[in-house]
């Protein structure tokens, strides 16, 4: 009985079937809070710090007449400006704002969300369609959510593909587990085939990055 599909490997990791790592099944779309709530560049101190605190997200997206994104007001923004300010000085959104500012598309997967928050080290992103237009915001806490759910659907249909009949596998062995869509899988199958062909098609699950095979078997019959 061996412990790998492979010859001298006590595990063995495998990348998706597809040679590009896969972006994951989720798109900001799915996950990202409307309606956006934003300001103009015109808006006032007040009523800039007004959306701020009812919108309860840290930060609000400053638009142009059109829709656009032009810049971004956080609370810290509007804070540093409290301290300084001057009281004979009306200030407005355009002199509040960071610009240019970092979004992300609703067509772009939370993989790809999740790398602009921490290359940028943000705690929230206005969303725009293809054209540059707000169409929401997301938070961390909304990408914490859909990978934690993205991370079930993969575990889930892994389980389901090493539970079909035929498969070889000992149901009492078997332990899935997924995390930032890499799949580990322990158990045992009747022969060492049956270990193979089960990676080979977990592999193939939209949204895994790489497959870590713990797998042994009762019969070598791969020669």
């Amino acid at each position: 009985m061996r412990r790998s599909i492979l010859d001298g490997s006590p595990a063995d990791t495998f990348p998706s079937a597809d040679p590009t790592p896969s972006p994951g099944r989720t798109l900001v779309r799915d996950c990202m809070s409307r309606p956006g709530i934003a300001v103009t560049s015109g808006t006032d101190f007040a009523t800039v710090a007004a959306v701020l605190s009812a919108s309860r997200r840290g930060i609000v997206p400053v638009t142009a007449t059109d829709g656009a994104v032009v810049g971004v007001v956080a609370a810290s923004d509007l804070l540093a400006a409290h301290a300084g300010r001057d009281p004979q000085r009306e200030l407005l959104a355009r002199d509040l704002m960071t610009v240019p500012a970092v979004t992300v598309t609703e067509d772009a997967s939370v993989a790809e969300a999740v790398a602009q928050i921490a290359e940028h080290s943000l705690h929230h992103l206005p969303v725009v369609d293809a054209g540059g237009r707000l169409v929401g915001l997301l938070s961390t806490h909304d990408l914490l959510d859909a990978l934690r759910r993205e991370d079930e659907a993969i575990r889930s249909e892994a389980l389901a593909i090493a539970l079909t009949p035929g498969s070889g596998v000992v149901p009492g062995s078997l332990h899935i587990r997924c995390e930032r869509g890499l799949v580990s899988v322990t158990g045992r199958t009747r022969a060492r085939s049956d270990a193979a062909a089960l990676c080979l098609q977990i592999a193939r699950i939209d949204g895994l990055n790489a497959l870590a095979d713990h797998l042994s078997w009762d019969i070598d019959d791969i020669q």
